[in-house]
């Protein structure tokens, strides 16, 4: 046997160690993928579904949400926007 022939034991210990990395860089990634994925989720501002602008407390500090101003009930009485 030559020095560039493998044995069949010596070929299926190296085709599970790549296996064996291959399989650890896919759940690296993947649980790279799911921190990038959940990043953005934590540092949105809790977003109330109607009422006024608020400030709200999300990991950053304090964030303005709300979906609208609040406009006073007389305001449309007298014809002006």
């Amino acid at each position: 046997m030559t020095a560039s022939q493998h044995t069949p034991a010596a070929r299926r210990s190296a085709v599970w160690a790549v296996r064996r990395v291959a399989r650890a860089l896919r759940a690296a990634h993947d649980e790279q993928v799911r921190m990038w994925e959940a990043w953005p989720q934590e540092n949105r501002a809790a977003v109330p579904q109607a009422g006024p602008l608020s400030w709200v407390l999300t990991l950053d500090g304090y964030r303005l949400a709300g979906s609208h101003l609040p406009v006073p009930d007389d305001a449309a009485a007298d014809g002006r926007p």
